[in-house]
């Protein structure tokens, strides 16, 4: 009989995906709040119109991350639950452990 191993891979994905996911939704504050540091306008400038450009593409990245992120958690659900299921099948009844 097989033996079915699972590791912790499809949580640790999970987790690293809602992670990104948070930076993402989070990147956009951080250019503005370094406005600042660049010094000279040209660069300011320059990083400004890169942020407002990522800004286009950040958010198609985060709609699929988070399509992503949202079948990777049900992936583990129902593997929790098929776990489970597997667990309690092989669970002996110990009042009928089978024989006469």
């Amino acid at each position: 009989m097989a033996d079915l191993v699972v590791d912790a891979t499809l949580d640790d994905t999970n987790r690293d995906l809602k992670a990104i996911l948070h930076e993402f939704e989070h990147c956009g504050q951080d250019a503005k709040e370094y406005w600042n540091i660049w010094g000279q306008s040209d660069v300011a400038d320059a990083m400004g119109s890169f942020a407002n450009n990522w800004y286009i593409h950040r958010q198609a990245i985060k709609s699929r991350l988070s399509k992503l992120s949202d079948r990777v958690n049900k992936a583990c659900s129902t593997w929790d639950q098929a776990d489970k299921q597997l667990s309690d099948s092989l669970k002996v009844n110990h009042g009928h452990q089978g024989g006469s």
